[in-house]
């Protein structure tokens, strides 16, 4: 009886009532948010140095240059506001979150379409980039849309 008290006051009221909850939370959407935190770097990067590449050797129009690297800049702060949203809502199974990294995922998809095919000079490299960072935003919008909808069912009962 003494033991089973003391175990009982060493653990924390707030587990013992999710013991046994199901748990709800996406593998694959983590799996692809954190491949795709790497992969966000590397791309700002990769786009950063492609810009001082055009810079140097491409002449650009009147402000172009200018409206490009910000919008790069914009993209980077949405894209990891985005990542963290999605990645804290599938950790603590809260749909308002995640359905903000959607509402997010909007503007960059444009964004991303804009530097695959729109911007002043596109590189090959560019190409390649930018369609795999489609490719992640389309899978992790996808998931994130059936992760809350695995969300709602749970809490609804």
């Amino acid at each position: 009886q003494a033991l089973t008290n003391q175990t009982k006051r060493a653990v924390p009221r707030q587990q013992m009532e999710d013991y046994g909850k199901t748990i709800l939370s996406s593998l694959p959407l983590q799996i692809l948010i954190f491949f795709n935190n790497w992969f966000s770097l590397a791309w700002f990067m990769m786009n950063f140095a492609l810009y001082i590449y055009k810079g140097y050797h491409f002449h650009f129009p009147y402000a172009a240059y200018e409206w490009e690297l910000s919008m790069l800049v914009l993209m980077a702060f949405i894209e990891y506001s985005r990542l963290s949203l999605a990645s804290r809502g599938n950790r603590t199974e809260q749909i308002p979150p995640l359905l903000w990294s959607v509402a997010l995922a909007v503007p960059m998809v444009v964004g991303f379409a804009f530097f695959l095919a729109l911007q002043t000079y596109v590189l090959r490299v560019d190409v390649v980039l930018n369609t795999i960072a489609l490719c992640f935003v389309s899978l992790e919008l996808l998931f994130s849309v059936v992760t809350s909808m695995s969300f709602y069912r749970g809490f609804t009962g």
